[in-house]
């Protein structure tokens, strides 16, 4: 059982990591944006006017697709961060139960919270994409319009990665129920928050 947990630990890994990279694209997206809001007024009145007019929009539309960058990297990396036991919780108590304690409240919280909303996210988001596809949905918010069914395919996509991982905590639920242990995680970089707590419990 162990090994399917990590191999399951593995592929969320894998998708964490990969998805990463929409960091470097999006800072260069970002950086871009902001050199053309200081530089695009001046320099369009000088010997480059028509030039910076003619990237005019290609500023708007990197403007649009730095936010679908950071909406699909937030949300393809929530599996990864479940696979870490990273996502936010609320530490001051779960800490001070017991293991037993900690696995009642997490099974509990998967079960009637976890697996209904990601099941709806899977099932709303399936249709918001199927539609978004159908009518060639594009962004009404500026004249660049980059199209939406790219990004609103991200959402059932994350919903299925978090529902394999769910499941994969599910599982480490019952086994510290049984055994009073935690089963092991794959190692990762940890933060420095998390290795000083670790430490004061010692």
């Amino acid at each position: 059982m162990q090994t399917w947990l990590f191999r399951i630990d593995r592929f969320s890994s894998w998708s964490g990591k990969a998805i990463s990279w929409l960091v470097l694209l999006s800072t260069v997206l970002i950086s871009y944006d902001v050199l053309m809001r200081y530089l695009s007024k001046p320099l369009a009145t000088g010997p480059f006017g028509e030039f910076i007019r003619s990237i005019w929009f290609t500023y708007n539309f990197s403007y649009e697709m730095s936010y679908y960058l950071y909406a699909s990297l937030f949300m393809i990396g929530g599996a990864y961060a479940l696979s870490r036991a990273q996502h936010v919780r609320g530490d001051i108590f779960y800490r001070k139960w017991s293991v037993k304690t900690q696995a009642k409240v997490d099974l509990f919280l998967y079960i009637f919270a976890f697996f209904p909303g990601i099941l709806a996210m899977v099932s709303i988001g399936a249709q918001w994409t199927a539609l978004s596809w159908a009518i060639n949905e594009h962004a009404p918010t500026s004249a660049a319009a980059p199209p939406l069914y790219p990004l609103k395919t991200v959402i059932p996509i994350a919903a299925l990665l978090l529902a394999i991982q769910g499941v994969a905590e599910t599982i480490r639920c019952v086994q510290a129920l049984r055994t009073g242990v935690w089963p092991p995680r794959l190692s990762d970089v940890e933060e420095t928050e998390t290795i000083l707590a670790k430490q004061s419990e010692v």
